[in-house]
C-alpha cells in the first residue's frame, strides 16, 4: 500500500483510511511477485527475492490480516532482515479523491502498546491504528536452513483491544460467510467454464461489496471510491439481483426508507419524500466539506417506486409492500410536486452540488449538440421513463396512477421524441427544447416500457448503430458528436449496467437478435478480464480482434451494479418474466453462442426456490414448489 497511489490504496473504515502505508522490505529490498491467488475473502500472494520464496496470506475481518511464510528455496543456509514499514493518515476519502480540500493534517505519532504498535491520529482526535505483530518486532532477523521455513503474522486493527482469532480460524469464518452467500443464492451453471467464472466472481463480489445495518444486508457502490450507501446504485444493484438473492432488495429498500428525506434543507439538497444519493463519514463531514447524507440526485425518488414493484413482483412479499407504502406515497407525492421545479409536468433538476443528477453526474454529461450547456432545469428522458414504471408499479394499490402513467406516456412521446433521427432526446431543457445529443439513454426507456412497440423497435435499431456500438457495448455518446471522447467518464464510454438496462429493454420490446447481442457482449468483456470482474466502466474504443476493452483509468473494481449486471444479463437471455402475485413465472430463453446448457438451481421467485435447466431454446423444468406456474412457451 502506498498513500499517493491514484487507486486509493489502504484499510479503509468507512470513509477514513487507518492505514496508509504498508510494505515489507527483505535486506532492504522490496519482494517480486511470482503470482496471485485469489478465493472468496481471502486473497495469497505468492513472491520471491533472492533465495526466499514468500507467501503471504491475507483476508480481512474487522482489520487487515496476514500470515507470511517465509522458505528457504536455496540449496544452503541464507539469511535476512526483515522490516515492516507501516503508515496512517487518517484521510477522508472524499479528500483522497480530490472533491474537497481539508486542512494540512500532522503526521500520525507512533507509539507502543502491551501488543504492538499505535498509530495515532496526529490531529487529536480519538482515532488510531493498531498493529500486532507476531513474533513482535517491526524489525526482524530470519536465519533458514536450505529449504526451511518461518511463519509470522500481522494484523492491523482500526481500533485498539479487538479480538484476534487464531488465523485459520478466523480465515475460514469468513469463507464460511461466502458459502453461505452462495447457498442462499441461485445458482447459474453452464457448459462454458469461463463463464462460469465470471458468474461465480460476480456472486462474490456482490456479497464483498454488501455492508450489514440494522434494516438488512445493503450493496455499496464499489471500490475503492465508493464503498459507502448509495441511492440510485442500489436500487440497480437490487433489481438486476433480483431472482439470485431479493435479500439485497430488502435490506436496501428498508434503509432508504429509514432515510427518506422530511425537511427542505438546500445544503443537503433533502426534500420530503426524496431519496437519498449518498452517506459519507470521516473528516469530509466532520469538518463541514460534504453531507452525512446527501441527496443530491434527480433519479433515486422515482427508481425506489420502481424497484419496490419489481421487488412485489418477484417475491409476492406482501407484507413488504405494506411496510414500505407509507414511503411509497411520500414518494410518489416527490415526483408529482417537488421533483417539478417549474411546473411543466416533467421531473427535473437545476443543479447544486453536483450539476448533473441523472446517473450520468459528470459536469460535462448533457450538452447540446454544439457542446454548449443546456439552460437549467434539465428533464432527463431516463428519468420520466422511470416515473411512468413506476405509476404503473404502484397502480396495484391506486389504480388511479394507470391513468396518470398513460397521460404521462403520451406526453413523453409528444415532447421527447425525435421524428428524424427516429430517437430519444437526452433531455428537456429550461426552454423545454429538446437536448438532441445522441446518447444511451433512451436505452433506459425501453427497459421502462414508455415507447410504443414501433418506436422501441426504432430506438433499439438506432442504438445498435455503429457511433454508437463499440462492439464492447453501447458507447455512452455517439462517436460523432463534438464532444465526443471514448475514455470520458460519460461521453463515449461503455458502462456494463447501462447495457445491461437496454438489453433488458430490448428483449421487452421484442428486439430479441439486439438483446442477445447486447447480453453476450457485455458478458464476453467481463469474461476478458483476467480476474473475470467486470469493471465499473470501460473506454468506447472500437472491439479489436484478441484484444480484451480499454481499461478505463480510476475505474472502480469490482462494482456492485456490474457484478450484478451479469445476473441481469443472464435472466434477459433466459427472457425471465415474474409476476408472483398470480404466481406465474415466464421462461424464454435466447439462442446464444455463449452456452448451449444453462442449470439454474434455487432461482428465488414468489418466496420458494426453483430449479430448470436450458438447452438451446428448450426448457426442462425440474423442481417446481407447489401453486407456481411455470409457462415456458415464447
Amino acid at each position: 500500500m502506498e498513500a499517493d497511489s491514484i487507486d486509493g490504496h489502504g484499510l479503509w473504515l468507512g470513509d477514513t483510511r487507518f492505514l496508509s502505508e504498508y510494505y515489507m522490505l527483505v535486506n532492504g529490498k522490496r519482494t517480486e511477485p511470482v503470482r496471485l491467488d485469489a478465493h472468496p475473502g481471502g486473497v495469497t500472494w505468492h513472491l520471491r527475492t533472492g533465495p526466499f520464496d514468500i507467501q503471504r496470506e491475507r483476508y480481512m475481518a474487522s482489520g487487515l490480516h496476514e500470515r507470511i511464510t517465509i522458505t528457504n528455496g536455496g540449496s544452503s543456509p541464507a539469511a535476512a532482515d526483515l522490516e515492516f514499514m507501516f503508515g496512517a493518515d487518517f484521510a477522508a476519502m472524499l479528500e483522497v479523491r480530490g472533491l474537497v480540500r481539508l486542512p494540512a493534517r500532522a503526521p500520525a505519532a507512533l507509539d507502543v502498546s502491551g501488543r504492538g504498535l499505535l498509530l495515532r491520529d496526529g490531529d487529536g482526535s480519538r482515532r488510531l491504528t493498531e498493529i500486532v505483530i507476531e513474533p513482535k518486532g517491526r524489525k526482524q532477523p530470519v536465519e533458514l536452513r536450505a529449504g526451511e521455513s518461518s511463519t509470522l503474522q500481522v494484523h492491523v486493527l482500526p481500533r485498539a483491544g479487538i479480538e484476534i482469532a487464531q488465523f485459520d480460524a478466523g480465515a475460514q469464518q469468513i469463507r464460511d460467510i461466502y458459502d453461505g452467500w452462495a447457498r442462499e443464492s441461485a445458482h447459474f451453471v453452464t457448459d462454458n467454464p469461463v463463464l462460469n467464472e465470471l458468474i461465480e466472481q460476480s456472486r462474490d463480489d456482490m456479497r464483498m461489496l454488501c455492508d450489514r445495518y440494522p434494516t438488512g444486508i445493503y450493496p455499496t457502490g464499489g471500490l475503492p471510491w465508493f464503498a459507502v450507501p448509495f441511492g440510485r446504485d442500489a436500487l440497480f444493484t437490487s433489481m438486476f439481483a433480483l431472482p439470485m438473492n431479493p435479500r439485497i432488495a430488502q435490506g436496501a429498500l428498508r434503509f432508504l426508507a429509514l432515510h427518506q428525506g422530511k425537511v427542505d434543507n438546500p445544503e443537503t439538497e433533502e426534500q420530503p419524500g426524496k431519496i437519498l444519493h449518498e452517506v459519507r463519514t470521516g473528516d469530509a463531514v466532520d469538518l463541514g466539506g460534504w453531507p452525512h447524507i446527501l441527496f443530491g440526485t434527480v433519479d433515486a425518488t422515482a427508481l425506489f417506486l420502481v424497484a419496490l414493484a419489481d421487488t412485489h413482483d418477484w417475491t409476492g412479499d406482501d407484507a413488504l409492500l405494506e411496510e414500505m407504502w407509507p414511503v411509497a406515497e411520500r414518494a410518489l407525492a416527490w415526483c408529482e410536486n417537488i421533483g417539478d421545479t417549474d411546473g411543466d409536468g416533467w421531473i427535473d433538476y437545476r443543479g447544486a452540488r453536483a450539476r448533473n443528477q441523472g446517473w450520468k453526474d459528470s459536469d460535462d454529461s448533457l450538452t447540446h449538440v454544439d457542446g454548449t450547456v443546456p439552460l437549467p432545469p434539465a428533464a432527463l428522458c431516463e428519468v420520466q421513463a422511470y416515473w411512468y414504471r413506476g405509476l404503473l408499479g404502484m397502480a396495484r394499490k391506486r389504480p388511479e396512477l394507470k391513468a396518470t402513467a398513460a397521460a404521462l406516456r403520451k406526453r413523453f412521446n409528444r415532447d421527447f421524441w425525435m421524428p428524424r433521427e427516429r430517437f430519444v432526446a437526452q433531455a428537456l431543457d429550461g426552454r423545454r427544447q429538446q437536448v438532441r445529443a445522441i446518447t444511451s439513454n433512451p436505452g433506459h426507456c425501453l427497459w421502462m416500457g414508455i415507447l410504443p412497440a414501433a418506436r422501441a423497435r426504432q430506438v433499439a435499431e438506432r442504438l445498435m448503430e455503429a457511433d454508437l456500438w463499440s462492439g464492447w457495448g453501447i458507447r455512452t455518446l455517439s462517436d460523432r458528436a463534438v464532444n465526443y471522447d471514448p475514455c470520458s467518464y460519460h461521453n463515449g464510454s461503455v458502462w456494463p449496467h447501462d447495457c445491461t438496462l437496454a438489453a433488458a429493454g430490448m428483449r421487452m420490446a421484442g428486439c430479441d437478435s439486439e438483446a442477445e447481442l447486447v447480453a453476450r457482449t457485455i458478458l464476453e468483456a467481463g469474461m476478458s478480464f483476467p480476474d473475470r470482474r467486470p469493471p465499473e466502466l470501460w473506454c468506447g474504443t472500437p472491439r479489436l480482434p484478441g484484444e480484451i476493452p480499454d481499461d478505463y483509468r480510476n475505474s472502480c473494481s469490482p462494482q456492485n451494479w456490474a457484478a450484478a449486471s451479469t445476473f441481469s444479463l443472464l435472466s434477459t437471455l433466459l427472457g425471465l418474466r415474474a409476476d408472483a402475485r398470480r404466481g406465474r413465472l415466464r421462461i424464454a430463453p435466447l439462442a446464444t453462442p455463449l452456452f448451449k446448457r444453462l442449470e439454474v438451481i434455487g432461482l428465488h421467485f414468489a418466496g420458494e426456490r426453483l430449479d430448470f435447466a436450458v438447452e438451446g431454446t428448450d426448457v426442462r423444468l425440474g423442481r417446481v414448489p407447489g401453486g407456481l406456474k411455470v409457462e415456458t412457451r415464447r
